[in-house]
């Protein structure tokens, strides 16, 4: 996609995707936000590129939770339903474009696409359906046959010749890398980012807020923003609100850095392959609603062992030869923030109007356009059409 094309498109979303002000003003310069992950710091550098006075406090360190545990796939694919809610994730693709002419090479995203198939037929026949379907909505997806899948991926290795689905526009990114990107842009335009600081209370005052307590001693906010992944719970109920998550584990194998050998994401019958810009294999294990799986391993899915983590690689390497000569590295085991009902949680809640929710599944996916449009609902008081149906109320 060019950049003019773009740039049209996303700018698009800031002109039409706003309902309105709300009928008194706040005035929010004063921005907490508790949480270092993908998602926070996104939050955090686009309110510090819109001129906040921005402070972002981290219980350990950057990226420590969810984020640094995650498989870090960029898509919008069959699990993101209904419409709307794929919808949002699409349009948080090219946000990652428009991310990355920001912020710079610093943002380490590989493009490239993804590609997904089955052996079994009547799981093919489910794939073909999906992508008839997803093409319906407007997504870059479309079967390829064995000779262009093996001109895609010399290095992969197939059961069959079954036809398998090339999302052209996915990508994937190294999380860790990523959130410290939005963290120096977010330093670079004047945010103070703490850690470990944790936050312990709220002070509020006949006006609201006026501050939050940390075990690093009191900080003046006029609002809070909570992007703390499974810890949200807890720092929500400090303000009396209620979030519910469901327990979401994941386990990935990583090796230490081998010769490239794949080039994109990677979504085989009970193996999910990624290789990440230096080198290092990561494999996917109980990936759940948020991959293509046949028939995924969800057998011990906290089993962090070493013996763990070779089952799944070698399993990879029937797909993908080339982990078979990589050097295991470690199994890491990461906790998804996925609220009750699989959807996101954006947004001010009515009761406390200046403590602002951020909780969801996949971060990584959304983060780029989930930043930008909480800033505008932070700075402008303004409540934006694609982020209503994710409101905190819609759970009572």
């Amino acid at each position: 996609m060019h950049r003019r094309q773009l740039l049209q498109l996303f700018g698009g979303l800031a002109l039409g995707g706003v309902s309105g002000l709300r009928a008194q003003s706040r005035s929010r310069r004063r921005i907490v936000v508790a949480g270092g992950g993908i998602i926070g710091a996104s939050i955090a550098y686009h309110l510090a590129q819109r001129g906040a006075a921005v402070r972002l406090l981290e219980k350990t360190e950057p990226a420590a939770g969810a984020t640094r545990n995650s498989f870090a796939w960029i898509n919008a694919g069959f699990s993101k339903r209904p419409r709307e809610y794929y919808r949002l994730n699409h349009l948080s693709m090219l946000a990652y474009r428009q991310l990355a002419v920001d912020v710079g090479d610093s943002l380490p995203v590989q493009w490239g696409g993804s590609l997904a198939w089955f052996d079994r037929a009547e799981a093919t026949a489910r794939l073909e359906r999906q992508v008839r379907a997803r093409q319906a909505w407007g997504y870059p997806v479309h079967l390829v046959d064995d000779e262009e899948f093996r001109r895609l991926e010399p290095g992969v290795v197939r059961n069959s010749a079954s036809p398998a689905a090339h999302a052209t526009e996915e990508g994937n990114v190294d999380p860790v890398a990523a959130t410290q990107a939005l963290l120096d842009g977010a330093r670079s335009a004047g945010a103070e980012i703490d850690y470990p600081c944790e936050v312990t209370g709220l002070d509020r005052s006949a006006g609201g807020l006026s501050g939050v307590r940390t075990t690093q001693g009191p900080f003046e906010a006029d609002a809070l923003v909570i992007a703390a992944g499974v810890a949200t719970p807890r720092l929500a109920a400090m303000a009396g609100l209620g979030v519910p998550l469901k327990e979401s584990p994941g386990l990935l194998a990583h090796t230490d850095p081998a010769d490239r050998s794949v080039g994109r994401v990677v979504l085989a019958p009970g193996a999910h392959v990624k290789q990440k810009h230096d080198g290092r294999f990561v494999v996917g294990a109980a990936l759940g609603d948020t991959a293509v799986a046949d028939n995924p391993d969800e057998a011990s899915p906290t089993d962090t062992s070493a013996e763990r983590g070779r089952r799944m690689l070698d399993a990879a390497a029937l797909v993908v030869p080339a982990i078979s000569g990589a050097t295991f590295d470690r199994v890491t085991l990461g906790f998804r923030p996925l609220p009750r009902d699989n959807y996101p949680v954006v947004g001010f809640a009515e009761r406390q109007p200046d403590v602002y929710l951020a909780v969801m599944h996949s971060g990584v996916t959304l983060a780029p356009l989930v930043g930008r449009l909480a800033a505008q609902e932070i700075l402008d008081d303004v409540r934006v059409d694609l982020l209503e149906p994710y409101r905190v109320e819609r759970f009572g």
